[in-house]
């Protein structure tokens, strides 16, 4: 904590009296730290979301003071992935405080929590997302699901049917949790074939009650990704003229994600969808992944990497965004890519939670041409198992993955 002392007052120093030396000014909630939880903190940290506690008043915050500062200086709140800073390319979903902001809360937590002035407080932060311009199609999960209370997070998959005569593009969407205290994330994914339509319903039949269980992975062969989601998060738009494929004639599996620390209620969350008949640039996901994981036991940090090359016959390839994956040993991942015989960082995690997940979108789209390379690398920490860990979708399993959105030109 004393390395953090030390540099959060240097951006708050204003000039003293005496020998012109500076002083440090201490911060005080209603001024400096009342607007960063605001901007960054509150759309989680209400009554009625995901998060276990609110921060909207100077009452609810000074009892976390410290622990605000201690999560906000790891960089474990606000939860983002990706590393925002800039070393490593910048994110429009970003929930990311500069280093400044990071050094107001860790004075005004050393300091003892000042309120200050409470004129001079930021208004009370509203709650009411715009949404879309247009809903042309609600995914409801058809029922109302009671998680179940036996484990810590209940991942549930289930089918529903969209009913598409004609091929839609998903062009934005607007998830509506039915319970946003519990609904930790979701993700949509289309089932294009009958094989994999018959491989969901087999899980769904082999499992009582409603849908299947599936942790980290919705456990059907080629299954692909239309929506993901996360709290906090508001409706989202894909760069303009691009969208995903829903495909007429079949179905899709809802994946739900429930976390049960601030109780277990009904759940009956909806995805709204604004849909076009075409696109100029059809978007798909595509992902880099090493498959062939074997982790030794025991070892504090292991990293495993793959390699692959963009076919030559395409002409290039633009990445508009990502979301990284692994379980629950990962801390780092990483994704460059070798341009033209120079390095690119396409991706950088610096602290993996798996419980925290979501798509994002960079500031600027990078585009690679055919012959170019890409490569992962995910790091591990086995210390908790006696056994290697190989690739799996179980609890006990492990993953390396990228899911890029992009679009591509032959």
């Amino acid at each position: 904590m004393k390395r953090v002392e030390t540099v959060i007052a240097l951006p708050l120093l204003v000039a003293a009296g005496g020998c012109g030396e500076p002083s440090a000014r201490i911060p005080t909630y209603h001024e400096d730290v009342a607007p960063i939880l605001a901007a960054n903190c509150a759309s989680c940290h209400r009554p009625g979301a995901i998060a276990s506690f609110p921060l909207l008043t100077y009452e609810d915050a000074a009892p976390w003071a410290s622990a605000i500062a201690t999560a906000t200086a790891q960089r474990t709140m606000p939860p983002f992935s990706m590393d925002n800073s800039g070393a490593c390319n910048t994110f429009v979903e970003a929930r990311w405080l500069d280093d400044a902001e990071i050094a107001t809360i860790g004075a005004w937590a050393a300091a003892g929590a000042p309120a200050g002035d409470a004129t001079k407080a930021p208004p009370e932060p509203t709650f009411s997302p715009a949404g879309l311009d247009r809903v042309d199609m609600t995914i409801d999960m058809g029922l109302t699901y009671h998680p179940n209370e036996q484990v810590e997070d209940d991942y549930r998959c289930f089918i529903i049917d969209p009913g598409l005569t004609e091929d839609r593009f998903i062009t934005a969407f607007d998830v509506k949790p039915g319970e946003a205290r519990q609904v930790h994330h979701l993700t949509l994914f289309a089932l294009d074939s009958p094989d994999a339509e018959e491989a969901a319903a087999t899980l769904d039949a082999e499992e009582p009650g409603p849908g299947y269980t599936c942790y980290g992975d919705v456990r059907v062969p080629d299954a692909r990704w239309l929506v993901g989601w996360g709290p906090g998060e508001s409706a989202l738009f894909f760069p303009e003229g691009t969208g995903l494929r829903m495909k007429a004639g079949h179905k899709t599996v809802l994946q739900m994600h429930y976390n049960k620390e601030n109780g277990v209620f009904p759940d009956r969350s909806t995805i709204d969808l604004r849909l076009a008949e075409s696109v100029p640039h059809e978007a798909v996901i595509n992902r880099i992944a090493d498959t062939d994981l074997r982790l030794p036991p025991r070892q504090p940090a292991h990293s495993e990497s793959e390699e692959v090359t963009i076919p030559p016959y395409i002409d290039s390839v633009t990445l508009w965004g990502l979301w990284p994956h692994m379980h629950t040993m990962g801390t780092k991942l990483r994704v460059t890519a070798n341009h033209r015989g120079e390095e690119m960082c396409l991706a950088q995690v610096n602290r993996w939670n798996f419980h925290w997940q979501g798509f994002s979108h960079y500031t600027k789209p990078i585009t690679l041409t055919g012959g170019d390379s890409m490569r992962i690398t995910c790091s591990y920490d086995t210390m908790g198992r006696d056994t290697v860990t190989t690739w799996g979708e179980g609890t006990y399993d492990e993953m390396c993955i990228a899911f890029f959105f992009m679009t591509e030109q032959e």
